[in-house]
């Protein structure tokens, strides 16, 4: 069955080009950053995706639509190295696209129940699976695979035996405590939790939050994970075979637009307290150089989602009002600004290359001009 990555997510998208970012109260002193474009590219393809992935040693980038089932792979200027669209029947079929990404080179797709299917050049290589019966309710906006030495790393599925019951309190409380990450012994198959929520979280107290979405990026030997619904993320350090939670780093974002949480006997409030506003997001956590960037939309208010109205076309009006901006740390988690936007007209900030070049792709929908196939900006971070 095909499902829409929108479908799962509330972030918006990006208005203006560039601008400076506001000073953070915490910074010690006034920076002041901005994202320029400093190239575009063009790829010869009618038809609308997004920039999803990219791999560093073969410094190629991966584009998928929305339900994760067709891809590009192209090299930076943009030449097409290979098309596919994964099939429901036949040879390998891939009943569930769940996430897509790189994963040491190959494309790898997350295929319930089956795990996860790696492709080179449209050919099916290898596969990752799961040795247990496990349920999946989304989708991954990063697949979230990687490996550190004899084990592989990958976002763990819910138990088949977690009973997933939006009505009843102790669900969300049960689902807020397990494992987010896997290993697998790549000799064994052997399984092992390596990374839960620490014990001073807010996620795991007596009220209700919702359903997070786990997002991470490695940086060496650190692990910054974000729930997507909090203007927060947790950093761990890898010891052995396990990460080991070092501290939780406060993003200060004016004019954020929190969640509501609920008490944990009242789980029916939570959607209909949330569902007239539209939560500010943490949608990803990327490094460039010396700097971490948290990238993240305040979300909008109960009155301007009203304003708004019922969607008519497609979502463009709301992500218009909630754009994409990028909060910058350094390698201690020091905020030096905050509210730096990207482009107009990017879709999901996902990839820095080798470069440390920011490049995101383009929403044709957002755009004041028309383009004769999908056109990606490559950013680059400056401070004034």
């Amino acid at each position: 069955m095909k499902l829409n990555f929108t479908q799962f997510t509330f972030a918006g998208f990006v208005l203006i080009l560039f601008s400076c970012g506001e000073k953070s109260e915490n910074s010690s002193a006034a920076k002041s950053f901005s994202l320029e474009i400093i190239d575009s590219v063009a790829i010869d393809y009618l038809g609308e995706m997004m920039l999803m992935d990219y791999d560093s040693k073969a410094d190629k980038y991966l584009l998928a639509t929305n339900s994760y089932y067709e891809y590009l792979e192209v090299d930076t200027r943009g030449k097409i190295l290979n098309h596919h669209k994964f099939s429901e029947e036949g040879i390998d079929p891939v009943g569930q696209a769940l996430g897509l990404g790189y994963f040491n080179g190959d494309v790898t797709v997350f295929n319930p129940p089956k795990g996860y299917y790696r492709f080179q050049d449209s050919t099916k290589v290898g596969e990752i699976t799961i040795p247990y019966s496990y349920q999946v309710i989304m989708m991954y906006p990063k697949l979230g695979v990687f490996e550190s030495g004899n084990k592989i790393y990958y976002p763990k599925p819910w138990p088949e035996t977690l009973a997933v019951n939006m009505v009843e309190g102790e669900f969300y409380q049960a689902m807020y405590r397990l494992p987010i990450i896997e290993s697998q012994d790549k000799v064994t198959g052997d399984t092992l939790s390596a990374l839960s929520l620490p014990e001073t979280s807010d996620l795991l107290g007596d009220q209700i939050h919702g359903f997070p979405i786990p997002v991470y990026t490695m940086d060496e030997d650190k692990l910054l994970l974000s729930m997507w619904f909090e203007n927060r993320f947790y950093v761990y350090n890898k010891v052995g075979d396990q990460f080991v939670y070092e501290k939780t780093v406060n993003v200060n974002i004016p004019d954020w637009i929190p969640y509501t949480p609920v008490p944990i006997d009242k789980p029916e409030q939570f959607f209909l307290e949330n569902q007239k506003k539209a939560p500010g997001n943490l949608t990803n956590i990327l490094v460039s150089g010396d700097y971490y960037i948290a990238v993240y939309n305040k979300g909008l208010s109960e009155a301007a989602v009203t304003e708004l109205g019922p969607p008519t076309d497609g979502g463009l009006a709301k992500r218009r009002k909630n754009p994409n901006y990028a909060a910058i740390f350094d390698k201690d988690f020091n905020q030096l600004a905050t509210n730096v936007p990207f482009p107009i007209a990017s879709n999901y900030p996902n990839v820095v290359n080798k470069d440390g070049e920011f490049v995101v792709s383009k929403v044709a929908g957002l755009s004041e001009t028309e383009d004769d196939g999908i056109i990606l900006y490559k950013l680059k971070l400056t401070q004034q």
